[in-house]
């Protein structure tokens, strides 16, 4: 377990000195070949991390199968509000906007929607939580 740990803090540090130096650099020189080299160190950054979030997850799966329940309720639970997020979604607003069309707005606001939905009920959650402590 420590030899895990000690190879994700390296990674990590890595990972902040490979997005660290172009950063310097633009902030410094503001050349385009930095700027460049920031994005696409990014760019690798964000996938290396969303790939090794899913395998963690699998892998936690694989190790305890009884969280596979959970994690099709929470599944569901996101593509709800998502679809719930869609169906409330208007599009209208599109011609106060340049270069945009209706399907951009729409889309736009069913982000907005699915934000609002979950921040509410991840807002109800604490409160629920919070009431049912003092109760007890």
């Amino acid at each position: 377990m420590k030899n895990s740990r000690m190879i994700a803090l390296g990674a990590a540090g890595l990972a902040g000195l490979a997005g660290g130096i172009p950063t310097l650099g633009i902030w410094i020189s503001a050349s385009e070949g930095l700027i460049n080299a920031a994005i696409i160190i990014t760019i690798i950054l964000i996938i290396t991390a969303a790939v090794l979030a899913v395998a963690s997850s699998i892998n936690g799966m694989l190790i305890n199968p009884k969280g596979i329940r959970g994690t099709a309720i929470g599944l569901g639970g996101l593509l709800f509000i998502f679809v719930l997020s869609y169906l409330l979604a208007d599009g209208s607003d599109y011609m106060l906007y340049d270069d945009v069309d209706e399907s951009t707005t729409k889309w736009v606001a069913t982000g907005l929607n699915a934000f609002y939905i979950a921040f509410a009920l991840a807002i109800a959650s604490v409160i629920y939580s919070s009431l049912s402590r003092i109760s007890k």
